[in-house]
């Protein structure tokens, strides 16, 4: 095999504000916790480049952190959380409560239901896969950082692990605020082979 080993690391954001919502792209700034919770986590990590979710609950400590280790600093839009439309941003406590509430059958079988006016789980799982297989191609031999959010690392997480797409994982996976996860990524004759580390 090629020598060319990749490592991709995968933090979430730390504790933001906006508790209790359904966050999806409502941008809700990161608190001072969340801060910290995300400095720990990388502690003592060096990275060659730092990729982020545009949403400033994670681009904030992402673009701080570039420019504290002097690495360069890239905001991509298909990093971000999945777009939850009529839903988004809202209290879930308000959302269970609707009477008939299409959300828990949405969490139940998200490929079969889609929030009103939001994104279909099939156009969100191909644009995150995507998205990821890019930067592993162009990252190749680099230690990098994506700071994104618990949906996207719930998708990759799947990907790597070869689990096809409709057997979703969302509600098997759970992610602390600050959670990260390494991939190491080993490209072979132009195909990538992965291994996670839990």
């Amino acid at each position: 095999m090629s020598s060319k080993k990749t490592n991709i690391y995968l933090l979430r954001h730390g504790l933001p504000e906006g508790d209790n919502c359904l966050r999806g792209i409502t941008d809700f700034a990161i608190t001072e916790l969340g801060l910290e919770q995300m400095e720990v986590a990388v502690d003592n990590l060096q990275f060659d480049v730092v990729i982020t979710s545009p949403l400033s609950r994670c681009s904030y400590f992402a673009q701080q952190l570039a420019i504290k280790q002097m690495v360069n600093f890239i905001e991509n839009p298909d990093l971000a959380e999945m777009n939850f439309g009529d839903w988004d941003g809202e209290l879930l406590s308000v959302l269970f409560d609707e009477p008939n509430a299409n959300i828990m059958r949405f969490f139940e079988a998200p490929y079969d239901v889609t929030p009103p006016n939001g994104e279909t789980m099939t156009h969100f799982n191909q644009r995150v896969t995507k998205v990821f297989n890019s930067l592993c191609k162009q990252y190749l031999g680099k230690q990098v950082l994506l700071v994104t959010h618990a949906g996207v690392i719930r998708e990759i997480v799947q990907f790597v692990l070869g689990i096809p797409p409709h057997l979703s994982c969302h509600q098997s996976l759970h992610l602390d605020y600050a959670s990260l996860i390494k991939i190491s990524v080993i490209e072979d004759k132009d195909q990538l082979y992965f291994r996670l580390h839990l």
